[in-house]
């Protein structure tokens, strides 16, 4: 409805108050919320669109009682007050129509977000902003159809079309429904923009024109020429679906069932696999999170604005285009010590949809365990496992048994071959933090986050020397003496404590102060000042510090730094080949060792404190508290090989600086407000934090509306051979829980009309509601503003009349005009009874209205399976309707589908009797039963959606898969009937169970042909390898 609020607000900049009759304009008598009651409106029509108040927000009549009238308002009515006016506009609550709609985002009143955003540079939207809901910008090349000047044209007929996407090839130009005349004047083929005139019509002496959009009220149903009987399935890919309870395209589904089941996977499935032409679809940190920005300085995350500039983990800058925030659990990232007595230095909090940048080390281990008696050489391995968003690490096992390998040595020597296959490349791959808790406790134990070197170089500490009028190259210089200070220097005057020098450290500060020209000035001290390296505390006492600044300089000044605080206050240890291992550098200043590991990370070198604390030692002495900073990795060599001590310095050795690993654990802590950056998609999307955790761009998802706003544009399908991107037929309506409520009832309406636009088109359309109970919510709401007799559980006793009207609106019909062209809408409706209970007055009435049923099971999610669709609750009433399709192209389905479901309905009876006897009790033939339904539960109701080969399955392997699950019991159950024995046939058949099972991983991409060869080898097979075992 941002056609509505457009074109509302046309109207408004026509006309003022002044302009108008008294009659014509009312006052403010009262408001609650978003419902306003005007007086003085005699003459106003239900649902006509008013402007409310000074600040025109746009409204529309819900009620009329006598000479007041109840309005719903579709802004925010902060600032309304009693006696502000209230203008008619005279026209219906309207969206518009036309090419643009495809590849667009709008909120529930048809405002397109990205114009939104680009107009007010804000994440939210500004009330009163004006954006019409089609780009009055783009010129869209408009080519006449048949109709020439002088022929009759009607309401529907199409008479010109424009190329939309590669999708949309031919949107077609319809006229409004309710015109008609005679054609005076078509514009020629060029480009237009949907606003100019591209036709003039008369009719009865009165010339009207038309552009290439026009609006319609969207409470009215589009009218149609036939309403026709559906007969093509909506085919969504699934085949617990497809099989046992399909859609038609033009029909209605209700999804219900509890958080956490499912429903969103399903609706996002359909969208991405059905067979529409078009759809209509209706990470980040705490407060307070310190980020790196791009010249090196730190910034608290929710005072960045967009067009900033963070770290990229390379060293250059990340733009940043987009500011996530919302409300969700936050997870604690908690830094995992690994030595004792260490401090952990690494700890920040994230929302659960954040993405963490992770490394799992390959580690392969052969190890020999026993299971059921025999013995087993096995090899544990990480494997990354490809899925829809990314990898994810899961950890394998490859087992060898002594008795098929010729002992322990023959398996032994078996694995050590497979192990020597391994890559054993560290992986690299991300995750986000509410998935990360559910991974394999090995995975966790093994994976661990990044500390990203800084490769950017300020070269600030030069920029003070230019200051000074002392040489820029002395940079380094200046850089080991102020290292040399923080670790002797006297605090309050530049000298060191001469009983801590060597020697060789006294002639090192005589050469470089020479050409520091430190005999003739100050200007060492002024700069260890004005650089923060001496500061105040709170109690006006002097103190050391390490600038943030330095962490950002040029990477030899960091190097020198260290290089001079090693030689003060460290010492090395070194290998058995006599080059330096460690470096351990003491302080008494928590505030040094923190900012130390820091600088020292900045370089790639890893870095750990440890605390002792104060004590009196041997001889009696009190000692302080003091933290020992230990340094270690082979960038280390860049700072000792710069000592002037020589039993510090070390031979230099080319090394790479790499990210330092540090293992975590999760914490999960309350709901709470976050706050993220986004960054271009062109980006590798990591940055920086302030303590150089190298993390992932956020914004990936908020909530389910914003994963499919974020994910929808990455995806592709495959049309004609060709890829294509899956928003070239998608249009999303984002509906989300803190729009105000009158512009959530709304929305509902605005995604139908624009599926019933594309009908008239002549095209299949799905419409996914995701989810109805929202739009419930909203009118209990509004009922309950407008002191309505509430009905069960507070919705409005109109609840079911609402939804029938909408649900009316799906359907296969012939659309109005010339040429004739047939089209559909599909309504898929997901529910969210609370608590699961589908006794809920939204699933009921929703119920007693849709055609098909997939109710999902809580149980079946938490153990993994989905889609989680319980099969005994579970219905379609579309059955009987597809049989023509079947007939004409897969004759065996309806039968296939009947068998599989009486095999798994048996099976439920026969587990009830199983818990009470045993299954030892049984017959062969249920025993068959029980396990060929296991069979098909496991293999062919479940799908993995992150793989190629399940993610979708075609109608035609679908068919092939139900028709060798289906074969393998008949000739199991024909088998046992003839004299054999279940247990033992089972055993002697395991590798046609085996191929059965494993039909799910035919990949579909290799073509229909292909994969229906194997399967009608897989047919010849089982009845083979049983004619075999039965002789």
């Amino acid at each position: 409805m941002a056609g509505a609020l457009e074109n509302a607000r046309k109207e408004i900049k026509r006309i003022s108050l002044e302009d108008h009759e008294e009659s014509e304009y009312g006052s403010i008598y009262s408001v609650s919320g978003p419902v306003v009651i005007a007086e003085n409106m005699i003459g106003c029509a239900m649902y006509e669109l008013v402007k409310v108040g000074h600040d025109n927000l746009v409204g529309e009549v819900i009620r009329i009682d006598g000479d007041k009238a109840t309005i719903q308002v579709y802004e925010e009515t902060a600032g309304v007050t009693v006696g502000d006016p209230v203008l008619r506009t005279g026209k219906p609550l309207s969206v518009e129509l036309g090419p643009g709609l495809m590849e667009t985002i709008y909120d529930g009143i048809q405002r397109p977000l990205k114009a939104i955003k680009d107009m007010s540079q804000s994440i939210y939207i500004p009330r009163g902003i004006d954006a019409p809901a089609l780009s009055r910008e783009i010129k869209w090349h408009f080519t006449p159809g048949k109709y020439t000047v002088g022929d009759h044209i009607s309401g529907g007929d199409i008479f010109g079309s424009v190329f939309e996407n590669s999708l949309l090839d031919d949107h077609k130009i319809l006229l409004p429904p309710r015109a008609r005349g005679t054609i005076t004047w078509l514009a020629p083929e060029g480009d237009y923009t949907v606003d100019e005139k591209v036709i003039e019509v008369e009719f009865d002496g009165v010339k009207s024109d038309y552009s290439m959009y026009h609006t319609w009220p969207v409470r009215v149903p589009r009218p149609v020429a036939e309403k026709l009987s559906a007969d093509y399935p909506l085919l969504t890919g699934q085949r617990v679906l497809d099989a046992l309870f399909p859609c038609v395209q033009g029909g209605t589904t209700c999804i219900p069932g509890a958080f956490g089941c499912g429903k969103t996977v399903i609706s996002q499935s359909l969208s991405k696999y059905s067979n529409s032409d078009t759809i209509i679809y209706v990470g980040c940190f705490e407060k307070g999170t310190e980020v790196l920005m791009a010249d090196g300085t730190d910034k608290v995350i929710e005072d960045i604005t967009i067009g900033e500039q963070v770290m990229g983990k390379d060293g250059q800058p990340r733009e940043v285009v987009g500011l996530p925030r919302g409300k969700m659990t936050m997870y604690q990232v908690c830094h995992k010590a690994t030595e004792q007595n260490e401090i952990a230095l690494m700890d920040y909090v994230c929302s659960g949809n954040h993405k963490f940048v992770l490394v799992t080390p390959q580690n392969v281990k052969i190890t020999e365990h026993m299971l059921r008696g025999k013995m087993y050489t096995s090899v544990n391995y990480f494997v990354a496992n490809d899925f829809e968003n990314g990898q994810v690490v899961k950890l394998r096992t490859k087992t060898f048994q002594h008795d098929i390998h010729g002992g322990a040595d023959g398996a032994k020597v078996e694995a050590q071959k497979f192990a020597s296959t391994i890559d054993l490349s560290p992986i690299s791959w991300e995750i986000e933090a509410s998935k990360y808790v559910e991974l394999d406790v090995n995975v966790r134990n093994a994976t661990t986050q990044l500390i990203n070197p800084v490769f950017y170089e300020s070269g600030k500490l030069a920029s003070r020397l230019q200051t000074k009028n002392i040489d820029q190259t002395s940079a380094d210089k200046l850089a080991y003496v102020m290292g040399s200070w923080v670790g002797a220097g006297s605090m309050d005057q530049p000298t060191f404590a001469g009983n801590q020098l060597d020697e060789e450290f006294v002639s090192r500060l005589t050469e470089y102060g020479s050409g520091l020209d430190l005999t003739k000035n100050n200007s060492v001290w002024d700069i260890i000042n004005e650089s923060g390296l001496r500061t105040l505390n709170a109690n006006g006492e002097a103190t050391k510090t390490i600038p943030k600044e330095l962490v950002s300089d040029s990477i030899s000044v960091r190097e020198h730094f260290i290089a001079g605080l090693v030689d003060t206050q460290g010492n090395v240890k070194r290998a058995s080949t006599g080059a330096v291992e460690t470096a351990s550098i003491s302080t008494v200043y928590e505030r040094i060792s923190n900012d130390l590991v820091k600088l020292a990370r900045s370089l790639g070198i890893k870095a750990s404190v440890s605390q002792q604390e104060e004590h009196v030692d041997a001889k009696g002495v009190d000692q302080q508290q003091t933290y020992n900073i230990k340094l270690t990795g082979s960038a280390l060599n860049g700072v000792v090989r710069l000592s002037a001590l020589s039993k510090n310095r070390d031979e230099p050795v080319s090394f790479e600086r790499l990210p330092v690993p540090f293992h975590f654990t999760l914490l999960e802590k309350a709901e709470d407000n976050y706050y993220g950056v986004t960054l271009p998609d062109a980006t590798d999307k990591q940055y920086l934090l302030s303590s150089l955790a190298l993390v992932h761009n956020c914004g990936e998802r908020g909530n389910e509306m914003a994963e499919v706003l974020m994910e929808f544009p990455e995806l592709f399908t495959e049309i004609n051979g060709r890829k294509e991107p899956i928003m070239k037929r998608t249009t999303l309506v984002a509906n989300t829980s803190n729009m105000p409520v009158a512009a959530r009832e709304a929305s509902i309406y605005t995604g139908i009309t624009l599926a019933e636009y594309f009908r008239d088109q002549g095209k299949d359309v799905s419409m996914i509601a995701d989810s109805s109970s929202r739009w419930a919510e909203a009118l209990r709401e509004i009922s309950g503003r407008l002191g309505e007799m509430p009905a069960d559980q507070g919705f409005p006793a109109y609840l079911g009349a609402k939804l029938a009207s909408f649900y009316e609106r799906a359907g296969k019909a012939v659309a109005l005009g010339s040429p004739d062209r047939t089209g559909s809408v599909s309504i898929v409706a997901a529910v969210s009874p609370a608590g699961g209970d589908f006794s809920d007055p939204v699933t009921t009435s929703t119920l007693g209205i849709t055609q098909v049923f997939w109710g999902l099971d809580k149980k079946l999610a938490q153990r993994k399976h989905f889609p989680s669709i319980n099969t005994s609750v579970s219905y379609s009433k579309y059955t009987n309707v597809l049989n023509k399709y079947y007939d004409g192209n897969y004759p065996e389905f309806p039968i296939l589908r009947d068998r599989m479901k009486e095999i798994l309905s048996k099976a439920e009876e026969l587990e009830q009797v199983v818990q009470l006897v045993g299954k030892s009790a049984l017959s062969d033939g249920d025993k068959i039963t029980l396990d060929v339904a296991t069979l098909i539960k496991e293999d062919f109701l479940q799908q993995n959606g992150y793989s190629t080969y399940d993610a979708f399955c075609p109608i035609w392997k679908t068919f092939d898969m139900m028709k060798a699950f289906i074969s393998y019991h008949d000739e199991a159950q024909k088998a046992v009937s003839n004299g054999a024995n279940w247990s033992k046939l089972a055993d002697a058949t395991g590798d046609v169970k085996h191929a059965v099972s494993s039909s799910k991983f035919f990949e579909p991409s290799r073509g229909e042909k292909e994969v229906h060869g194997e399967f009608e080898k897989l047919f010849g097979n089982i009845q083979e390898r049983f004619a075999e075992s039965t002789d």
